[in-house]
């Protein structure tokens, strides 16, 4: 196939993505313009080659997107407790009892939410860091850092 056929092709895919926002047909759209260069070369002429390099250059486009640059969802939501445990976070709230307990609040979300009342053995005060040692009902059991 001619190499303006593959790029032509190759863009409109990039532009297909505009209305579809996967990230996803934009690997292919970026391949079909890689092969449309590579086409220039005699020996890339043939169909088969050109079918064979687009497809071998989708998987890999589409493979590193996916394993090395996709942004990871930065929560812990569903996670079981030793996931969370030794996550720091600031005390931004203290309970004026007999037990040293307030709110906690993280940086990125835990269990689902960025806030969670705490207890602890030792007195804390709003602005202090602690980390999660363990979780004692609907309460995390946390210690300064």
């Amino acid at each position: 196939m001619e190499p303006w056929k593959w790029i032509a092709a190759g863009l409109a895919l990039a532009a297909f993505e505009l209305l579809i926002p996967s990230l996803t047909i934009i690997w292919f759209g970026l391949s079909a313009v890689v092969v449309g260069f590579v086409s220039f070369i005699p020996a890339m002429r043939p169909l088969p080659v050109q079918l064979g390099l687009w497809a071998v250059l989708s998987i890999a486009f589409t493979f590193a997107w996916f394993r090395f640059f996709r942004q990871e969802t930065k929560t812990l939501s569903g996670q079981g407790k030793d996931a969370i445990i030794g996550k720091p976070g600031v005390i931004v709230k203290v309970n004026d009892s007999t037990f040293h307990s307030g709110v906690i609040r993280f940086p990125i979300a835990v269990l689902g939410s960025d806030e969670w009342p705490y207890v602890t053995d030792e007195p804390l005060q709003v602005g202090d860091r602690g980390v999660i040692e363990d979780i004692a009902g609907g309460k995390l059991v946390v210690k300064k850092v």
